[in-house]
């Protein structure tokens, strides 16, 4: 290996350890990361059902970026909502109460993957959202009064196969599609109005995006050290940029 070679490799592995992600904030890729987005607008229907909700959970908020956009897009004359946030990750509790705390909006841990009660009586919510976050269907059945919606866009366990392929490792999350879900929805009483899946491009400009990316979701693959694969990303690097395939899915329903 050469000084430049080892070089590379050395400021890759810098670049990968220092990428951690605080709230859901990807704007450091701004320019070296493009993705393509569903046919469907998840935030706009959100907005639509925030209209008539007056008691709302947004789960797995992050840091609460997508939700004060979504209350900034109300009607100022709009009615009073109670709204909550959900926050699972740890290191994300404290930036979404930051953010969301001064709106008054309440911030509450809970991780459907630890087998969590959500934090909320029985029937209290007219609307549950749920982008990108882990749900227990049974707990969303039990939380919603009878006609309260649940609105979800899911990464389906599939996506981005190519970065297993590339750097070994299972999907953590292969059961999380369309059909399991809707299944899993259905037996707790709801009834399904909307399935939809879909498949795009991620594309990375060069191999620096990469490794920051893989920083910034570690779960993706699973114990990724740049030592480890060092040589296939320097056969990524003399093909860039770098494409990998997007899957996506959603599902809208209702409380019986």
């Amino acid at each position: 290996m050469t000084a430049t070679d080892a070089a590379f490799i050395d400021n890759l592995a810098a670049l990968h350890q220092k990428s951690t992600m605080v709230g859901w904030d990807f704007s450091v890729l701004a320019g070296s990361l493009r993705t393509d987005n569903p046919w469907w607008d998840f935030d706009a229907d959100c907005l639509a059902a925030l209209h008539d909700s007056a008691r709302v959970a947004d789960l797995g908020t992050g840091g609460g970026e997508r939700l004060l956009r979504l209350l900034a897009a109300l009607p100022t004359t709009s009615a009073a909502r109670q709204i909550t946030a959900t926050e699972g990750w740890a290191p994300n509790l404290p930036v979404a109460r930051k953010n969301l705390v001064p709106a008054g909006i309440d911030v509450r841990e809970y991780d459907a993957e630890r087998g969590d009660r959500m934090p909320f009586a029985t029937g209290e919510l007219d609307l549950v959202m749920s982008r990108h976050e882990a749900i227990a269907a049974q707990e969303i059945a039990r939380v919603l009064v009878a006609g309260g919606r649940f609105l979800t866009q899911q990464v389906d366990g599939r996506d981005a196969s190519e970065l297993r392929e590339w750097f070994g490792g299972e999907s953590q999350y292969s059961h999380v599609t369309a059909e399991n879900y809707a299944q899993e929805l259905e037996t707790a009483g709801l009834r399904i109005d909307t399935v939809d899946e879909w498949t795009g491009t991620m594309q990375f400009s060069d191999v620096r995006s990469l490794v920051t990316y893989l920083g910034f979701v570690p779960w993706d693959v699973p114990d990724f050290t740049v030592a480890e694969h060092a040589a296939q990303l320097r056969q990524l690097a003399a093909a860039e940029p770098i494409s990998v395939t997007q899957r996506r899915f959603r599902i809208y329903a209702v409380k019986e």
